[in-house]
Formats: C-alpha cells, structure tokens, sequence
C-alpha cells in the first residue's frame, strides 16, 4: 500500500524469484486487485473476516459469483474503459464488534433485495463448492 510504483515493481519480482528459488508458495494479503491478478493463482476473497469466495484467479476474475466479488471487481478502473462507469457497493462495512446475523454482507447485498432471500438476514451461509476448485459463501447457490 502506498508505495512507488518501481518500488512495489521490485518487491513483487522479489517475491516471485524467492517463491520459485524456495519452491514455495506466498500468502499473499492485499486489496489490490492488479496485484492478485498479477501475482496469484489462487484467490480468497474476504468480507468482515470471512470468505466469501474462493477460486483459481482467472476464474475468480472472468466468473465472479459472490455479489460483494462481483462488486469488487466491477468497482476496479479498466485500462481504455475511462467513460464506463463503476460500480459501487451499496451501505457500510458492519461493526466487526457486533456483525449481523446470518450473512455478513446481507445488509448490503442487491442479490437477496432481487431474489427475496429472507434466509440471507438469519442463517449464514455454507463454503459451498458450486465448481472445480470454486467455492462461495452465498444462499444463491443452495
């Protein structure tokens, strides 16, 4: 975060080089989806410390399936895409102190408001396996 962007250049093709000297693999914890795409082949997406979707990066990116994945992703600048416009995740991030019941994203989710989901504010959900190597945390895949 924050950083020179030759300086993060160099970091991240430090990274790589010690992950393939060391045949290792990195954890690697960032919002800056530029970044996963170009360093990651897995991907956890988190929402109020849980995860909400996981699956190999170009999936992740072509197939978003979680709403707040979607709207992540959706709210990212394009290269030649300037007149588009972004997407916005609507409300606020919940008190971590005192999270919601059921689904933590429910408050804000534009899915369950469509779908009538009136179990998304009660019960949260299942790690769900909807494909190969793809899992969500969502009511609209059960």
């Amino acid at each position: 975060t924050a950083l020179d962007v030759t300086i993060q250049a160099q970091i991240l093709d430090l990274m790589r080089n010690l992950k393939s000297k060391m045949e290792t693999s990195i954890i690697l914890i960032t919002h800056d989806l530029g970044v996963v795409a170009e360093m990651c082949d897995r991907v956890d997406v988190m929402y109020a410390g849980r995860i909400v979707e996981e699956a190999g990066v170009i999936d992740l990116f072509q197939n978003p399936k979680h709403p707040y994945t979607q709207g992540l992703i959706g709210s990212t600048p394009v290269l030649g895409e300037a007149d588009k416009e972004l997407e916005t995740i609507p409300g606020s991030v919940p008190n971590l102190i005192d999270l919601p019941a059921g689904c933590k994203f429910a408050p804000r989710c534009q899915a369950r408001v469509e779908n009538e989901l009136e179990i998304c504010t009660e019960e949260e959900p299942k790690l769900k396996m909807i494909g190969p190597g793809h899992l969500v945390r969502c009511w609209l895949y059960e």
